[in-house]
């Protein structure tokens, strides 16, 4: 045998040596799978590296002083990661006796597509007895967690809720439109009011954290973060002193009313106050009314008989329902008969009680007498009927037509707010034309007489007439109705700011609008507000009006602006079924002057 080299024999212990290498990891491997494989593999599924998004707070929504009306709070949601669930079937049935909701809701939210291992939101805002309920059996039913995101808080309640409106969870359909803006199923956004017509400033940017999750979906570390970035703020021109007193004076009224046989129909109403000079609404208010914050979690069967409720708190009546505008169009009216020239200070009318072309009555025929004789300054302060169904005889409805349009009835006021405010009707013969097709399409003359004080087909919103008279106090500068003074963000620094802007210039001589501010100021010194104003210190200029529905009881109305020397504020009220706008319009709206001019008033034993 040739005995082997120094190096050969060196290979040779290598080899050995490998070869017990490699028995010691394969029996080790062996070891690790076969004997302990349970305990490793369950240490391998149960510690996880997540990405676990972080919501963005929304921006507040501010008053014109920077009170806070909406703002964030801290909530408890019920998650789910259902790829950690051990028992999908047992889990659901638990989840819905914990939550008080349907298997099958549950389950809806369950099959919204995701990433693999996000959390699916449940159930938001979730008392905390439940968050006790759900720690005590975390390790009977793996995946559901416990989160803590921001929702929204309204701060005073009903207060504003028409204009602020409310957020809910996004829906299919607000996904696929809002497709790359970085929405997710389960995120919150703006459905109606303020927060839906500024959505884009309102919603932050959302973060994340990267973490190390145990076999529960419990975080056990932190191992990188991106903080979220908060939504702008949003600065309303609403002032939350005088829209608080707006609502009590209307919700007063209304619950007196209600106690009356004649005016128990009345439960709903408006109230709007206009800053003339700028178009800021400092106040609009629609009842009933609603607190948004019960869209927080889910909605109560109480609150889903109170929104299905007849009258309904939705929608916002300032903007989303239209009406007959009775006696307080009669300033469209006195104003084109004024610029044709077909009145003046020496025209004078008798009013025996009827239009004797016509047969129509005025409103005193129920007292069984007329006006007698009166001048167009009296036909005003008396809302006679018998004078503007005359004027409206010699105007005409082209031009009635065409001067409605120039204090911009008839179309939307161009108000940022969702939804848009409805356009209302200025109606003519083109408009019969056009809309009754293989019907009666002629323009009959009582058609006139009835658009003249306001009734017939005529619709305005409370808005549209509230900004006419804006116009009206500022002699035929009609703007922009505004209700958002700016955008913010960080730092306080302007995103977006909002000025006032000029919608059209009346063309109406100084001469006319002496005439009809006169006319005005007598509906309150003399005329039929003159009950609702006695002992009010300061000059005022204002209309009734008591607009005839066929669906019940006439709606009562009520404009004006004050003082008449400098306006600073309109004020309009409307209520449903309100019966008369003299009685029970009017009393609201020297409220709402009296909170914002700081004048005590007490009623006289």
């Amino acid at each position: 045998m040739v005995p082997l080299s120094s190096a050969q024999a060196r290979i040779k212990r290598l080899g050995y040596l490998a070869m017990a290498v490699i028995m010691i990891l394969a029996a080790r491997l062996w070891y690790l799978q076969i004997v302990q494989g349970g305990t490793y593999e369950a240490l391998s599924l149960g510690n996880r590296v997540r990405v676990i998004p972080v919501a963005a707070p929304r921006g507040k929504i501010l008053d014109r002083n920077h009170v806070a009306l909406a703002s964030n709070r801290l909530a408890f949601c019920v998650s789910v990661v259902p790829q950690d669930m051990s028992d999908k079937e047992e889990t659901i049935a638990w989840l819905s006796e914990v939550l008080d909701m349907t298997p099958e809701a549950i389950e809806q939210k369950l099959s919204t597509p995701r990433r693999p291992f996000e959390p699916i939101r449940i159930k938001a805002d979730v008392d905390p007895t439940v968050v006790v309920t759900i720690g005590e059996r975390r390790t009977d039913f793996p995946g559901v967690i416990i989160e803590e995101v921001p929702v929204r808080n309204y701060v005073f309640g009903e207060v504003a809720s028409h204009v602020i409106g409310y957020t809910r969870e996004i829906d299919a359909e607000e996904l696929k439109a809002h497709k790359g803006e970085g929405y997710r199923p389960g995120d919150l956004i703006g459905k109606v009011g303020i927060e839906k017509a500024f959505e884009e400033y309102l919603k932050g940017v959302d973060g994340g954290e990267q973490v190390e999750v145990n076999s529960l979906s419990q975080p056990i570390r932190v191992l990188g973060s991106m903080p979220p970035v908060s939504g702008y703020d949003v600065v309303l021109t609403i002032d939350r002193k005088l829209q608080a007193a707006a609502e009590e004076a209307l919700e007063s009224q209304l619950e007196a009313l209600s106690k009356s046989e004649k005016t128990k129909e009345a439960q709903a109403g408006v109230v709007i106050a206009v800053d003339p000079r700028t178009g800021e609404i400092l106040a609009m208010t629609s009842k009933p009314s609603y607190d948004p914050n019960m869209f927080v979690g889910e909605l109560s069967p109480k609150d889903l008989e109170s929104l299905m409720s007849s009258p309904s708190p939705q929608p916002n009546r300032a903007i989303g329902h239209t009406y007959a505008p009775g006696s307080t169009f009669k300033v469209v009216t006195a104003l084109a008969a004024l610029e044709q020239g077909k009145v003046n200070l020496n025209t004078r009318f008798l009013c025996k009680g009827r239009d004797p072309a016509s047969a129509k009555s005025c409103w005193t025929i129920e007292r069984g007498r007329g006006h007698g004789t009166l001048d167009i300054i009296d036909g005003i302060s008396e809302s006679c009927n018998i004078v503007f169904y005359e004027l409206g005889r010699r105007v005409g409805i082209d031009d009635l037509a065409e001067t409605a349009r120039m204090f911009g009835l008839g179309q939307s006021t161009g108000m940022i707010m969702f939804p848009r405010d409805q356009a209302g009707l200025v109606p003519d013969r083109e408009w019969k034309q056009r809309n009754f097709k293989g019907y009666d399409q002629r323009w009959y003359p009582m058609e006139t007489l009835d658009v003249a004080i306001g009734q017939g087909a005529v619709l305005v919103t409370p808005l549209q007439l509230a900004n006419m008279y804006s116009a009206i106090a500022e002699r035929g500068t009609l703007l922009r109705p505004m209700i958002v003074k700016a955008v913010i963000g960080s730092g306080g620094k302007v995103m977006r700011e909002f000025q006032p802007m000029v919608m059209n210039n009346l063309s109406i001589s100084a001469e006319s609008w002496d005439i009809l501010e006169e006319g005005l100021e007598k509906v309150i010194s003399h005329g039929t507000a003159q009950g609702a104003f006695s002992g009010f210190p300061l000059r005022v200029a204002g209309k009734t009006g008591t607009a005839e529905n066929p669906q019940g009881p006439s709606h009562a109305w009520f404009a004006c602006y004050a003082p008449i020397e400098d306006p600073e504020i309109v004020v309009l009220t409307m209520i449903e079924h309100g019966a008369s706008g003299a009685a029970y319009a009017a009393p609201v709206a020297r409220q709402v002057l009296e909170a914002y001019f700081g004048i005590s008033y007490e009623e006289p034993e």
